[in-house]
């Protein structure tokens, strides 16, 4: 997934995934990543654990509330899986961060 080097777009994408986690966020979110291609939105919720159905639930809801930022033609991809830890975000992790749980990788650093 690329990102086109439109700042509005970026701007505008990362604001909306942070609103749209406002009380979204279960214990169990590792990351939330995003980026888009075109006028496709893809958002990454990765999950410690097997996901439950409110968490899932919770994953759509925030996806739902993202597009709604974006007109038509805009389309979003959502992706919820589960990545359990420790292991290591960033070889699976979207261009934008938006999320990410306080942990330690397996080398003992943090994510940054």
């Amino acid at each position: 997934m690329m990102v086109a080097n439109d700042p509005e777009i970026r701007i505008q994408l990362l604001l909306s995934v942070q609103r749209a986690l406002l009380e979204a966020v279960p214990p169990a979110l590792r990351s939330v990543t995003c980026g888009w291609e075109g006028t496709e939105i893809k958002i990454q919720f990765l999950f410690d654990g097997e996901i439950s159905e409110d968490d899932a639930e919770s994953a759509r809801m925030a996806g739902t509330q993202i597009i709604a930022n974006f007109p038509s033609p805009w389309t979003l991809v959502e992706e919820i899986e589960r990545c359990d830890y420790p292991t290591d975000l960033r070889s699976r992790a979207l261009p934008l961060w938006t999320y990410a749980r306080k942990e330690k990788t397996s080398e003992g650093d943090p994510l940054r």
